[in-house]
């Protein structure tokens, strides 16, 4: 495709885990979720990062993502259905989109509150 500009769209999604709400808080996790989430996708998921927020601390999973509804579902089924590490991560995961410097929650549906912490 000599001569042309391929534009791609990329969207961000932060994975916030709660530590405290996990039955194996193993600081891999952080590691081995991206990388789960990388390989079910089939590359449609990237990690981009790690960070801790917050006194509990929060672990923030940083993903880069090209389809924006795909990248969901995925992430969305194995947070519900895949154990990770031991893990059932339903009660402990909060998913959002970054829309410029805003976060919208996805998951769960119920969520209250903010969700990046400081």
């Amino acid at each position: 495709m000599c001569g042309r500009l391929l534009i791609t769209m990329c969207y961000s999604i932060v994975v916030r885990i709660d530590p405290q709400l996990l039955e194996n808080p193993d600081a891999d996790i952080r590691y081995v979720l991206p990388d789960l989430l990388a390989e079910r996708s089939s590359g449609i998921i990237t990690d981009d990062g790690y960070d801790y927020m917050g006194e509990t601390p929060l672990l923030m999973l940083y993903l880069q993502v090209s389809d924006l509804q795909l990248a969901l579902a995925c992430i969305l089924d194995i947070v519900q259905h895949v154990r990770v590490l031991g893990n059932n991560l339903e009660q402990a995961v909060v998913v959002a989109i970054k829309n410029d410097n805003d976060y919208e929650v996805v998951y769960p549906l119920n969520f209250t509150g903010s969700f990046m912490v400081v």
